[in-house]
């Protein structure tokens, strides 16, 4: 089932991600018919999750996906793996290029730290997982707590990772319509939870 609204897409993975961070919003978007790529950042062929999972990609992250979904994954604690490392990488300043190309930015859980990371959401409406609430607020979001979506146009973000399932049935809503998310939440047998935060367009 394909619909001409859906953006090409890339799901981001890369070592240490959150596993449903990255596969909920995969299953629902590809059975939405969106055009989509498993992709690595870093390059690589496999990329291994925080609890083990090992994932064979598509290719690595593209030059001007329409829409690119950046998954969670080890942030409390500190330490050096999944988003905590990718922060400190190539990966935020990749990422502020895509968004000056016009690729919509949706992050799952504490990806959001990676758009924090890199200046993106400065002043932008923005939630994450609760456990990085006070460093989203640091880094210049308007953080909504309460809120489990939030989309911003050109950055969609959502609470911990089941509000990844919610995030991308909203994406689907967005760019394909209420009756093709609603089939999609019927199908997966899942209530949409609120509340979402959608801002005016600029």
């Amino acid at each position: 089932m394909n619909h001409i609204e859906a953006p090409i897409t890339e799901v981001l993975f890369f070592d240490g991600f959150d596993d449903l961070d990255a596969i909920a919003p995969f299953e629902i978007l590809a059975a939405a018919g969106f055009p989509l790529r498993a992709v690595a950042f870093p390059e690589a062929a496999t990329v291994t999750s925080a609890h083990g999972l090992r994932v064979q990609v598509d290719g690595p992250l593209g030059e001007a996906p329409e829409l690119l979904v950046i998954p969670g994954g080890r942030w409390a604690g500190g330490g050096n793996a999944g988003v905590r490392a990718m922060t400190r990488g190539e990966l935020p300043a990749r990422l502020a290029r895509l968004h000056e190309q016009g690729t919509v930015l949706a992050s799952v859980c504490t990806g959001a730290m990676l758009l924090a990371t890199a200046g993106l959401l400065r002043g932008r409406t923005a939630v994450t997982h609760h456990v990085a609430l006070d460093d989203l607020a640091r880094a210049g979001a308007d953080v909504r707590r309460d809120a489990r979506v939030v989309d911003d146009q050109e950055f969609v973000t959502c609470g911990g990772p089941t509000a990844g399932i919610d995030l991308s049935l909203h994406l689907v809503e967005r760019f394909c319509g209420p009756a093709v998310a609603q089939a999609g939440a019927e199908r997966i047998e899942h209530e949409r939870i609120g509340p979402l935060v959608v801002t005016a367009a600029a």
